[in-house]
């Protein structure tokens, strides 16, 4: 009776800041991108309608993921899995008619109507199958052989977001897999075996391309005048300063009138920051750490070893996502494109965060016995 207690209290805690922040979200997406909707479309609301619609779609997804038995998605993991690394490739294929090319990356895939991320579902797939093999003893992250498998199963779809390019896309993705394998109990010597690994790939992958070397050369001398590497972040952080205790009020800032670029994704916690000053800022974060918490502690108090690691995996994939949108636009790390997950425009990332929060919120119910 404690334990069901226990869970409904965590899964009351993770509607309702997930409430609170997808509320956030659509007021900030307005804010931010009313100027380039009345400079593109000729009103106001275009973007925000848009990003409602996506709201309301990604709900029905987390609504169907919370009433399916969770352990529909140990069946699912590895269809999910292959089914997105197979429109992972068809971002790096030359020629491919579905690959959309957005500011010199090829990240998107055209489905119709429809423009989908796959390195976000792929996030998700990977999660499911990681803790669908550790579950079932298909491999034990324990041996060699079993860390081999998992670190496989990361860095394949790794390597094909940095052909697309998508470099921090492929760093969440990598962080997630070694939070998984410590969910898992892996041996500490091979996850830091695993994470020198990683650091020296990631040496390489920045070394190997002008434009990543030049976005952290800007970020180290950051404070030596603007050019095209620090612009933004150097933006971001002039609205987090002008936003002072109180912030400007909604819909007040200025920043996002042609200052700061990709003001209502990939640095909207700026123009939150401008907006809602200091206090408003420290609320959201405290919301967004009061539903990390509530789904580690979903993870840590579930039934089975295969709902305790998908919501482990999740809750990575989430607070990971925030941190580094936040060291972003704080100039904490060199610029890279990281939505603000819930809150920022975009509609892959949101979807997928939603499932998975479906997903945790299922496995809270399960385990409390309801």
């Amino acid at each position: 009776m404690s334990s069901s207690r226990a869970q409904a209290r965590k899964l009351r805690a993770l509607l309702a800041s997930t409430g609170f922040l997808l509320f956030v979200g659509v007021m900030a997406v307005y804010s931010a991108s009313s100027f380039v909707s009345i400079t593109r479309f000729g009103n106001s609301y275009r973007y925000v309608l848009m990003h409602l619609v996506r709201v309301a779609f990604a709900l029905g997804l987390a609504v169907v993921a919370f009433r399916l038995p969770y352990r529909f998605w140990k069946r699912m993991s590895l269809p999910i899995y292959l089914a997105s690394l197979a429109l992972m490739l068809l971002t790096v294929v030359p020629g491919s008619p579905l690959s959309v090319t957005l500011n010199g990356a090829t990240r998107w895939l055209r489905l119709g109507p429809f423009m989908i991320m796959p390195s976000e579902l792929l996030r998700l797939g990977f999660v499911l199958l990681t803790a669908t093999l550790v579950s079932q003893r298909l491999v034990s992250p324990r041996s060699r052989g079993g860390v081999a498998t998992i670190l496989l199963l990361a860095l394949l779809p790794a390597a094909l977001m940095l052909f697309q390019p998508d470099f921090a896309g492929a760093v969440l993705l990598c962080l997630t897999m070694l939070v998984m394998l410590f969910l898992s109990e892996a041996r500490l010597s091979h996850v830091m075996a695993i994470v020198l690994l990683l650091a020296s790939l990631a040496a390489v992958a920045v070394a190997g391309a002008d434009y990543r070397l030049e976005r952290v050369f800007g970020w180290q001398n950051s404070e030596n005048g603007l050019s095209a590497e620090n612009f933004q972040p150097n933006q971001a952080c002039i609205a987090l300063g002008s936003g002072g205790l109180r912030g400007r009020g909604l819909g007040r800032g200025r920043q996002q009138r042609g200052f700061l670029p990709e003001a209502f994704s990939d640095f909207i916690l700026a123009v939150i920051g401008e907006e809602a000053g200091f206090l408003g800022t420290s609320l959201l974060i405290a919301v967004m750490l009061v539903l990390s918490l509530s789904i580690w502690g979903i993870a840590s108090d579930a039934d089975d070893c295969f709902g305790s690691l998908v919501c482990g995996g999740v809750a990575a994939s989430y607070t990971l996502g925030a941190l580094l949108h936040a060291g972003v636009c704080t100039k904490l790390l060199p610029a890279t494109g990281v939505p603000l997950p819930l809150v920022s425009w975009g509609g892959t990332n949101l979807i997928v965060t939603l499932l998975g929060l479906g997903i945790a919120a299922n496995v809270a119910r399960s385990s409390g016995r309801w």
